[in-house]
This record gives C-alpha cells, structure tokens and sequence, in this order.
C-alpha cells in the first residue's frame, strides 16, 4: 500500500528552501500534498493557535527517495 509520508517540515511558507524544494519537485514530475500550510500563515492572528506547527510536505512512499534526494541537494 502507498500511503504519504513526511519528508520535511517548514517553519514558513516564505522560507526560500520551502519555495524551492517545491519548484524542484515540481520539475521532477513529483507530486506532494501539504499539511497545516494554512494554519502556519494565520498562526498568531487567533489567540490559543499553537507556535510550533510547521508545514509538512508530504510525498507518496514511492517517490520517498528520489524527494530526499532533491531536498539534500538544496540543504
């Protein structure tokens, strides 16, 4: 079974690695699924909305390597 899986977390949709990680996976034909991007932009407004969550880019397990890949040559 394919499920999704977790290959990075960002602190900030405006972090320059979040940008490009998702370029570069987009160029390589992967496709990925993001996870609390809306809540991480309004974190802050509401009171009683957590600090600490991130956005997970989540890709499906078969294409797991070759995203660990693309991510390690921009880190």
């Amino acid at each position: 079974m394919n499920t999704p899986v977790t290959v990075a977390t960002f602190t900030s949709n405006f972090d320059m690695k979040y940008i490009l990680f998702k370029e570069m996976l987009d160029e390589a034909g992967i496709e990925y699924m993001l996870v609390n991007e809306i809540t991480s932009t309004i974190d802050g407004i509401f009171r009683g909305s957590p600090t600490n969550i991130g956005i997970e880019l989540r890709v499906m397990e078969e294409n797991l390597q070759e995203a660990l890949e693309i991510l390690n040559s921009i880190q």
